[in-house]
């Protein structure tokens, strides 16, 4: 039995600190799924085009959708009626499947290498594609792609540090609905008022609260943000530079596992990542 892997990654649809005149203000959720109903396409200077298409909705906030690029390709054929092998110019379209949940944001990339070596070139595709869509444009949102990384080496480094003297974590405009109330929800409000659509926070001192390092790291994995930090391993070591990877959090299902049940999967390693 084949199985086949969903890489998870955050759509953020950051507002403006002012909405362009006569825009409608709607939900992060309202246009993501106005977004990807859009059916935007981006072309290449390669001259292949990508498309979304093939949107399904499970209920009112989840559902999957296909991402593709269509492309000439020569196609080597046998006419039966000249009795010879010849070559034909044809549509090539290789696409794959994207399971979401617009109500936090939350999408699981297929990995199809018919279509791009990684989740991640397929992820950058998608940031072009929901930035041409005619709502994002309406609206004036800053539209990011942003991977999930698995926290857990990092968070390991932190537990076991004889004390952390450095705690850097980066953090966007208003997006995530379930951000933490200390960190990423206050300074994500903070970006917006001043007009910004990322930042980085850094603190420092002699022996920072590990609890309160580690709930930010997990909160700033969950929506797609990055954190690394300063530790000394054990009494009288130097200190060292530790960071959390950018590789995606996987899951992996059976091939016959259903579009649900996929999510299913995706919202338990999500609330792993968040704790």
């Amino acid at each position: 039995m084949g199985t086949r892997e969903y890489h998870l990654y955050r759509a953020k649809f950051i507002k403006p600190s002012q909405l362009p005149l006569l825009a409608e203000n709607q939900s992060s959720m309202c246009i993501f799924l106005k977004s990807i109903q859009d059916k935007p396409e981006y072309t290449l200077s390669s001259g292949s085009e990508w498309h979304i298409g093939n949107v399904e909705l499970f209920d009112d906030s989840s559902g999957s959708f296909a991402v593709g690029r269509t492309t000439k390709t020569t196609v080597e054929k046998f006419d039966k009626e000249s009795g010879d092998f010849v070559d034909e110019l044809d549509d090539s379209g290789p696409y794959t499947v994207v399971i979401f949940d617009a109500m936090v944001g939350l999408i699981g990339i297929a990995k199809k290498s018919k279509l791009a070596p990684d989740a991640a070139t397929i992820a950058r595709r998608l940031r072009d594609l929901l930035s041409k869509a005619k709502t994002a444009i309406d609206t004036g949102v800053d539209v990011r792609v942003d991977v999930i990384p698995d926290p857990e080496d990092f968070l390991d480094k932190l537990r076991g540090a004889y004390s952390i003297r450095k705690f850097r974590a980066t953090f966007t405009g208003p997006n995530p609905v379930d951000a933490d109330e200390i960190f990423q929800k206050p300074l994500s409000v903070y970006a917006q008022s001043i007009g910004a659509s990322s930042g980085i926070l850094e603190v420092i001192g002699e022996a920072l609260n590990e609890e309160v390092a580690e709930s930010v790291a997990k909160s700033t994995a969950a929506t797609g943000n990055t954190a690394s930090a300063r530790i000394v391993i054990s009494r009288g070591n130097k200190t060292k530079n530790i960071k959390m990877k950018g590789d995606a959090v996987v899951v992996t299902v059976d091939q016959e596992a259903t579009n649900s049940q996929v999510l299913e999967q995706m919202h338990e390693e999500y609330m792993r990542v968040k704790g």
